[in-house]
């Protein structure tokens, strides 16, 4: 049953549950869900009325701050604007949070608030302000990147590949195939070229720079790096000195 919750009291209930239980999505979670968990709390409450204090406060304000930034272009917070705010237009024009939340919107709240929790125990942010996007959308190309990063999902069965360009723009994508069948698997720190189209270009609500999301990933040479590179030279060495010394036993 459709059921409308005060915003401040659905975040100081999120707040509450997540530091203690960690935020579990509703993908793998189901029913125990942080969203639902939480939706269920409130419709135990015998009179949910609008709870407010300095944490309640403080969680709001980045909310709103983080809905009006310039960081914040992506499906997922078109999705959150739409469920938490109104859009003034008069001056300044900015997005205000509504005073209460349908009970089917809390998973972005919920998602929105863990966020936070995550943000408050990080480290500073790098400054990623002055990076760009890698190459044009739509327009495939051969680029020569460096994998900095492989992220497992296991529970989704998939991995994504985090890539900067020479100029340290970030780059994102999901799958690849190698025109050597032979090419070793891409690792960490290896330096590649590959041929791939930007699919994508959006604003990474996780490290506030220009992102580029890539598809059709084809690498077609994989450099390696520098320890990988020592290695196959000493392998290279040896097979070079085991065969001077068969040579030399044959002769």
């Amino acid at each position: 049953m459709k059921k409308e919750f005060y915003l401040s009291t659905a975040v100081h209930k999120l707040d509450e549950l997540i530091k203690l239980e960690g935020y579990k999505p509703k993908s793998k979670f189901g029913g125990e869900c942080t969203a639902l968990v939480v939706e269920q709390q409130l419709r135990e409450c015998e009179a949910p009325g609008a709870i407010k204090n300095d944490r309640i406060n403080e969680i709001l304000k980045k909310i709103e701050k983080e809905l009006n930034s310039n960081n914040s272009d992506s499906e997922f917070f078109r999705n959150c604007r739409d469920v938490v705010a109104n859009h003034h237009i008069t001056p300044p024009s900015s997005w205000k949070l509504k005073p209460k939340i349908w009970n089917y919107q809390l998973g972005f709240l919920a998602a929105l608030v863990k966020d936070i929790i995550s943000e408050e125990k990080a480290p500073p942010k790098e400054d990623l302000s002055h990076l760009g996007y890698i190459g044009q959308e739509g327009k495939r190309g051969k680029l020569f990147v460096k994998l900095i990063d492989k992220i497992q999902k296991p529970d989704d069965d998939y991995t994504i590949f985090k890539i900067v360009d020479p100029k340290g723009n970030r780059g994102y994508f999901y799958n690849y195939k190698t025109k050597n069948i032979e090419e070793d698997p891409l690792e960490v720190n290896d330096c590649f070229l590959m041929d791939a189209t930007p699919s994508r270009h959006e604003m990474s609500r996780y490290e506030g720079c220009k992102t580029t999301y890539f598809n059709r990933i084809v690498v077609l040479e994989n450099k390696g790096n520098k320890i990988k590179q020592r290695i196959r030279e000493n392998v290279d060495r040896e097979r070079v000195g085991n065969y001077i010394d068969e040579s030399s036993k044959i002769g």
